[in-house]
Parts: C-alpha cells; structure tokens; sequence
C-alpha cells in the first residue's frame, strides 16, 4: 500500500515543478497576476508582499542626505555582444558571459566590482508615465535599468540574487526630445523585429557608453529587485541626468506585445508602482544649493536636475 502511495506521490512531482514554472512566466503587470498579488502565487516570492526595502521608490528631494564620501561611479566602456529579447514582460539584453564582453561597475555607493548580465527597458503607454522610479511624484516615459550582480563575492547571478550586496542596479531615465539618442535607435531598430514574445536577436559591439548620459552625480538606496521574487539585495544607483529618447522611438516599442499570437495586448506599462520607502535612507553627491544668508550647511536637501523636476 506504502509503495503504490509513493510511486503516486514521485509522478506528481514533475507536475509540480511544470507548475512553479508556470507561475514563473505567468505573473504580469495588471490584473489578477499583477504586482499586488506576486508575493500570493509563490512561497519563494513573500517578499514583494510583505519585504519592507522593495523598490522601486518615489525620490523625496526634500528627505535626501547629501553624503560627501560617495565616489564616483565607474562603468567600463568595452562594447555588449549579447542577445536582445521579447521576454513578454520586458525587452532585455542577456549579455554573453565571455570575458571579452563584460562591462564592469565599481565606485560610487559599491564596495565591490559589479559585472553586468542584464539591461532592461520599462516604458508606459503615455509619456507622463513608464519609469518605474519617480522624482517628487513625478514619472517619466520610461526606465533603462542596467543589472549586475556581485562577482568578487558569488559565482553567478542566482547565487547573488538570495546574498547580501548581490546586486547593483543603475538606473537611467529617460525624457522625451524631438532628435532622440541615435545609439538608441540600434536598439530601437533591432527590438521592432521582435514584435511577439519569445523573438530575440544577437547584438554585436553595441556601445553602451553611448547610450549614458554624462553625469558624475546621481542618487542611491538600498532596495530590491523589481520583478518576482523581489529580492532585497539590491544597491540603487539613479542617474541625475536623463538619457534623451524621441516619440518616435517610443512609439516603436509600444508596437510590441507580450503575446505570441495575432491580438495579445501590447507589452506596455510593464513597471511595478512605487513601494513604501520605510524612511529608508536615501543618499546622494548631488552638491547642495546653499542658502545665501545662512552660516549653518545644509546636508538634507539637494539641488536635483532641472530635467528630473516636475513641471
């Protein structure tokens, strides 16, 4: 009797791990299988539900700590050779692991050396929102999110996912001009042949120093991951100066869908609203505006950057 309830109990378990796969791909950015509910669907994804250092957040400037100790960030300028891909919930670079190709962040906030595995792309169906961040309330058209993970201290990304100081993101906003980044257009062509989910394409040589604005300032907390599972060993790093895209170029990637078939919705709107920031603190090097008539140094505010102010 033992063995026949056993043998039962062994050929349900592919079916079970058919179904945490499932679960795996199905969470979306609305509905019943959106952000309020990840942390409902999987043991292993609690803490988009109840973690209390999740991202993304919305930048109080008012609540930010200047810290004149942060150091410039570094992020090595060698070329991406790497797959672009239409996951159904982002577009994303999977970059090749081959030594040739890293791209490496150190300094700023981070202690250890970073090596780049991914770079996503989040964006809205208006242009008043996409980002996943927001500075004072206010949203921009979308989010360029360059994830790394800590290779001085783990082996590979799934281990540094689940360890402290695993993960390093930086983030750059984007805000909308007629004559966009024309680096970004290479990606631009590339993602519109990837209209359904699953398509993807090689990238070879691709510059990503090209697609980075050129700043030495910018804006760090600790957090979390954004998609399941929402892990919280994540340093962020937001640039404070946007990188510049054009409607058109928007427009482009709004045509794509998180479907594979003839009528699926559209892949837009894939960002996660802000989390509570628990007064985390919120750091930067951002120079303070000092008042003129005043002898006593302020190091609670700063001056963000006109293009990252609400109107």
């Amino acid at each position: 009797m033992y063995s026949h309830i056993v043998c039962a109990l062994l050929c349900l378990l592919p079916n079970i791990t058919v179904i945490l796969s499932m679960w795996d791909e199905w969470w979306t950015y609305d509905g019943i299988s959106g952000p309020s509910r990840w942390g409902s669907y999987n043991t292993e994804w609690e803490l988009c539900d109840k973690g209390r250092f999740q991202s993304p957040i919305d930048i109080n400037p008012a609540r930010m700590i200047f810290d004149p100790n942060l150091q410039p960030l570094n992020i090595t300028n060698e070329k991406i050779d790497g797959v672009l891909m239409n996951t159904g919930h982002d577009i994303r670079i999977s970059l090749n692991k081959s030594h040739g190709s890293q791209i490496n962040i150190t300094g700023g906030p981070l202690s250890y050396k970073y090596t780049i595995y991914q770079i996503k792309l989040h964006l809205g169906t208006e242009n008043d929102k996409g980002s996943e961040h927001k500075v004072a309330g206010k949203a921009f058209p979308a989010e360029i999110q360059l994830l790394a993970y800590n290779s001085e201290l783990y082996a590979n990304v799934t281990h540094a996912k689940k360890s402290p100081y695993g993960i390093a993101v930086v983030a750059i906003l984007a805000a909308l001009k007629d004559l966009g980044n024309q680096h970004f257009s290479v990606l631009v062509r590339a993602a519109e042949k990837l209209k359904e989910k699953g398509l993807f394409t090689d990238l070879y040589k691709f510059s990503l120093s090209e697609i980075l604005p050129t700043t030495l300032s910018y804006i760090t907390y600790e957090g979390s991951l954004t998609q399941p599972g929402c892990q919280e060993t994540a340093t962020w790093v937001i640039l404070n100066r946007p990188m510049y895209i054009s409607n058109y170029q928007l427009e482009k990637l709004r045509g794509l869908t998180r479907g594979n078939g003839i009528g699926d919705p559209l892949m837009e709107n894939n960002f996660r609203p802000v989390q509570p920031d628990n007064r985390r603190l919120v750091r930067t090097n951002i120079p303070v505006k000092e008042e003129p008539d005043c002898d006593i140094k302020k190091t609670t505010s700063y001056t963000v950057n006109n293009k990252l102010k609400p109107s």
